[in-house]
């Protein structure tokens, strides 16, 4: 027992002591990650391959062992990019993207100025007015709706759909913020997203131009790197985190991504930095992942090819979104693990780190969800309040608090080292 006491004491004293000036080699990861020369992290301009070659030069100089060749575990998928052209304009004025619009993600190319044919909900209500817009020509107009008025277009209306996309361009209008997605496909029409804020009623014309590339098989790669355990080594305690991000908007504009997941990935670097420093009693493994944003590609390919053994694995951290804190955080299968939830708990209300640590059950919105599935215990952790950027060019690193970033890399520590004692 005196053992463990002060070997707690040790951790927190070399917390506290090692993380002050840390904090600055954070937010330059952060600054880095975010930064034009990675394009995004995405697909388009090499950007995501180059994320993971500075985090696989990261991990090296870390001193993290590499469980491949090279830290690198390569696959590929099918993605829609927007590496080129990227314009939109009318006979008033031009919009700015990620700003004014955006494109659906499954944004097919095309360029050309035409009018506009504003289209109403009388389509669903008024049969006549439905079987009108059905026979219409629509291939030299761009047709214009808003999203409140089309909640969905669903499969019962599949002859709506196709005459829609019949059209030069579609325009949907927005009374939100702009929230970018990724498809792996393209419907070859040209689709903008844009603020009603920003869309004047007297446009009479739209100019536009858009280039989107499908790559079906892009390639990208997890970045793994480990720490041996002292005591047990042979059994793992695993942090995850994504790397990528959505990439481009055209060759000018891109997404920084500093919450969505700079933030995590930074705050895997920090435990990486720690348990160097400081030898566990667990195997560590760190992996970011690619591939997230197109739907947990990353994380389900190492599942099924996995570097260690899913079933040593003693508990996974996946870190997602940890660059605020100021309601907390939110434990996704706290509800299913609540022996470990109710530590996390335990030690957050020892230390006061945080004002809640909040719990949700199961949940398919990162990349712990794969290993939940292969029955591997673990979190998925983010953080609740402040900045309300996500998906969008809003999310920069320069407005990104870290509020309560040092009390949740605590809070792992404690828990982690927990684990074994």
């Amino acid at each position: 027992m005196k053992l463990k006491i002060f070997i707690i004491v040790f951790i927190q004293l070399y917390i506290f002591s090692s993380f002050a000036q840390d904090l600055e080699r954070v937010q330059k990861n952060i600054s880095i990650l975010t930064s034009k020369k990675f394009h995004g992290r995405g697909a388009a301009l090499n950007g995501d391959a180059l994320a993971a070659e500075y985090l696989a030069a990261q991990f090296k100089a870390i001193g993290l062992k590499p469980l491949t060749a090279d830290y690198y575990q390569s696959f590929t998928y099918g993605i829609n990019t927007f590496p080129g052209k990227m314009h939109l304009a009318s006979d008033k004025g031009s919009f700015k993207p990620g700003v004014d619009y955006i494109v659906r993600s499954t944004c097919g190319s095309g360029k050309g100025t035409f009018p506009l044919l504003y289209i109403d909900s009388l389509i669903f209500t008024d049969k006549n007015v439905y079987a009108d817009f059905l026979k219409k020509d629509l291939s030299k107009v761009v047709v214009v709706y808003y999203k409140k008025h089309f909640k969905e277009f669903t499969e019962s209306s599949i002859d709506l759909l196709k005459q829609l996309y019949s059209a030069a361009a579609i325009i949907e209008l927005q009374d939100t913020k702009l929230t970018m997605g990724l498809a792996d496909e393209s419907y070859d029409t040209p689709f903008f997203e844009v603020l009603a804020a920003a869309f004047s009623k007297d446009i009479k014309t739209i100019s536009f131009e858009v280039e989107n590339e499908v790559v079906s098989k892009h390639l990208a790669r997890n970045v793994i790197g480990y720490i041996e355990g002292s005591v047990k080594p042979d059994s793992f305690i695993v942090i995850t985190a994504h790397y990528d991000h959505l990439g481009t908007l055209g060759n000018k504009t891109y997404f920084p991504g500093a919450n969505d997941n700079a933030s995590g990935v930074s705050m895997l670097l920090e435990l990486a930095h720690y348990y160097s420093a400081y030898k566990p009693a667990y195997s560590m493994v760190f992996i970011a992942f690619a591939g997230e944003e197109s739907g947990l590609i990353g994380s389900s390919y190492f599942v099924r090819k996995p570097t260690i053994e899913l079933a040593a694995i003693h508990f996974l951290i996946n870190l997602d979104l940890l660059g605020t804190g100021d309601d907390g955080i939110m434990v996704v299968n706290g509800s299913v693990f609540k022996k470990e939830y109710n530590e996390l708990v335990a030690i957050n209300e020892k230390e006061q780190l945080l004002p809640a640590v909040k719990m949700r059950g199961e949940a398919a919105n990162s990349d712990h969800y794969p290993f939940y599935k292969r029955k591997v215990p673990c979190f998925f952790i983010y953080t609740l309040g402040g900045i309300a950027a996500y998906h969008d060019v809003q999310d920069v690193a320069k407005t990104l608090p870290l509020t309560k970033y040092k009390e949740v890399f605590k809070l792992i520590v404690l828990f982690v080292e927990g684990q074994y004692f």
